[in-house]
């Protein structure tokens, strides 16, 4: 092997909206998207595992929820410690009430 060049090729075939996308994402997080794939193939090399993840942006309502949630603690406004038995019957407690706004 070449020491001074062992790079290779690939060529694979997507959809342009799946490269577009992508070559976004690794713009976001200030990598080449080239790079991100010789990690991906690297790590798939070395453990043989395939990790996905799905980030979903907090919404404004999550940030509301978030934000009450911090407020509670603050002011001690907080249930528990529980055990997962506690935990179970605590959330057993509480009525269920669906959100039809989606």
């Amino acid at each position: 092997m070449n020491a001074t060049n062992d790079s290779t090729i690939l060529s694979l075939k997507t959809k342009k909206q799946v490269k577009e996308l992508a070559q976004m994402r690794a713009k976001q997080l200030g990598i080449p998207l080239g790079t991100l794939v010789n990690a991906f193939l690297r790590d798939l090399g070395q453990t043989g595992e395939v990790h996905f993840t799905i980030a979903a942006p907090i919404t404004p309502k999550m940030a509301k929820i978030i934000e009450e949630m911090r407020a509670e603690i603050t002011s001690g406004e907080t249930y528990g410690p529980f055990n997962l038995e506690e935990a179970e019957a605590f959330l057993d407690d509480i009525p269920y009430e669906p959100d039809n706004k989606n």
